[in-house]
């Protein structure tokens, strides 16, 4: 019921200094994330309102994060070329993207608004009575 190694690595196609045991440990950190942040997910999947390939790809995607830069660093220059991370992925966190958040909570609204109107308009160009 979780991301495999091989759902990772096909993320960091450059490598990673990572050791399939330490991606694997990452993989059962991600998910016991997502179930403890998202306890009602197990029932969901059962229910067939959110795939498992969605929550293997976030699960897989959080570990990535870490598997791209298992060093940790935050800011890297030579030259004129620069770059930097966030602290919260640069420090090895598992973190959860809000585009990731959006497809893990797909659908679960409690309610939906949709607008109503009693009056219907039957003389085209408007009810007069409405004026």
């Amino acid at each position: 019921m979780t991301a495999t190694v091989a759902q990772v690595k096909a993320l960091v196609p450059q490598g990673t200094e990572l050791t399939d045991e330490q991606i694997l440990a990452l993989i059962g950190m991600a998910e016991l994330y997502l179930f403890a942040r998202y306890p009602a997910l197990p029932g969901r999947i059962a229910a067939g309102t959110i795939t498992q390939d969605t929550v293997d790809l976030v699960e897989a995607s959080m570990v990535a994060r870490i598997a791209r830069n298992p060093e940790g660093l935050r800011m890297e220059m030579d030259g004129d070329y620069q770059y930097q991370l966030s602290a919260a992925a640069a420090a090895g966190y598992l973190t959860l993207l809000p585009e990731e958040k959006d497809m893990i909570t797909a659908g679960t609204g409690a309610f939906t608004i949709t607008p109503y109107s009693a009056r219907t308009v039957t003389v085209p160009g408007g009810d007069p009575s409405w004026w």
